[in-house]
């Protein structure tokens, strides 16, 4: 199969597989039942059973993809969604940052406390930023990919079953506030989420996570500078 061949088989059998799973979660209206996940999990069975070169001309033709969506995403949303980020740049610059120290402070310091090694301080780090940005920033650093796709998904899948519950718990009621927090802990997967509830808490919910991506990737190259 020609290069070519590959990167429109790819691009097809993404859009309908995720197209699939996007109706089977409205058919199945449950919050954990995410189109990512349940994409993930078809995707394993499905080449579970194909032959071995079937995911090797997969992962061949689908690598423009990957390579396209981390820097597609940020500029698309920033350009989207300028008018939030213009309208509350206080508010919104003040919970990204916020949200994004308290959440790798955490990591990092529960995972010094289990003694985990480096590589997985890195990886449990990057949990809340959205996967694309995150599997290169985890390949700047030098961390398992494996394990950073897996901290990115259960931030995702958890934020995106939680949070709205414990926002409204804790008396968090303004979209605004809601979206960023959704956003920047729980990156795509939340802001999806955020989406649902209202328009202004989904747009917050894409800057946040845009925002919350370039903060992570200064911080990476940082950290990897002086190592």
């Amino acid at each position: 199969m020609t290069v070519a061949l590959q990167i429109a088989a790819a691009v097809v059998f993404t859009a309908a597989l995720y197209a699939g799973c996007t109706w089977l979660r409205g058919r199945l209206g449950l919050s954990l039942a995410h189109p990512v996940l349940l994409s993930v999990v078809a995707g394993c069975i499905l080449f579970s059973l194909l032959p071995p070169a079937w995911l090797d001309g997969y992962i061949a033709g689908s690598a423009p993809i990957r390579w396209m969506l981390g820097p597609a995403t940020a500029v698309l949303a920033l350009f989207r969604k300028r008018a939030v980020l213009a309208g509350h740049p206080v508010p919104v610059l003040a919970g990204v940052v916020a949200g994004v120290v308290s959440t790798v402070a955490a990591a990092w310091t529960v995972g010094s406390l289990l003694g985990l090694p480096r590589e997985m301080l890195g990886s449990a780090a990057l949990k809340s930023v959205t996967l694309p940005v995150a599997l290169g920033l985890s390949e700047l650093a030098k961390l398992d990919d494996g394990m950073t796709t897996l901290c990115v998904f259960v931030a995702g899948l958890t934020g995106s079953a939680v949070g709205p519950s414990l926002l409204t718990l804790i008396g968090v009621r303004a979209p605004l506030a809601r979206g960023l927090a959704l956003g920047t802990l729980s990156h795509a997967i939340g802001t999806a989420r955020a989406l649902e509830e209202d328009p202004l808490a989904g747009a917050a919910g894409v800057v946040a996570l845009t925002l919350a991506a370039l903060l992570m990737a200064l911080a990476t190259i940082v950290w990897v500078a002086a190592s």
